[in-house]
């Protein structure tokens, strides 16, 4: 998605990898912190969190669809694992490809203490 939005292999590599330590304008990376808030710790979402998207110019209409496609995402990489899908053989290359850039250790892992929460150890 991010090679079709105009940017680079590497890139898309760096945010799969650790988007934080990616070159993204402070309201793309508002974005990918809050979509991971609300997959890592759905519960802890809270108003302050809706409101730093719109201090960073996501309109309401914005948030919506951020909050959409994160929870699409989240519903059909469960309902895949939940029942055994195996990746076709284009995402199995693609995959082998990323592997030695892809640090997945720091996925869901953005430090923020979240109402009792531990951060995850596992990947989405």
């Amino acid at each position: 998605m991010a090679i079709r939005a105009g940017g680079t292999v590497e890139l898309a590599q760096q945010l799969k990898s650790n988007y934080r330590l990616a070159q993204l304008e402070p309201k793309e990376m508002a974005m990918l912190e809050f979509a991971e808030l609300l997959t890592v710790h759905p519960s802890a979402v809270v108003r302050e969190d809706v409101d730093n998207l719109r201090g960073h110019g996501w309109t309401d209409e914005d948030i919506v669809d951020i909050v959409h496609q994160t929870c699409l995402f989240n519903y059909m990489t469960r309902l895949a694992d939940g029942l055994g899908v195996e990746l076709d053989e284009a995402m199995l290359v693609a995959e082998g490809r990323d592997q030695p850039v892809v640090d997945t250790s720091t996925w869901g892992r953005n430090g923020r203490q979240v109402h009792g929460a531990t951060p995850s150890t596992t990947s989405d």
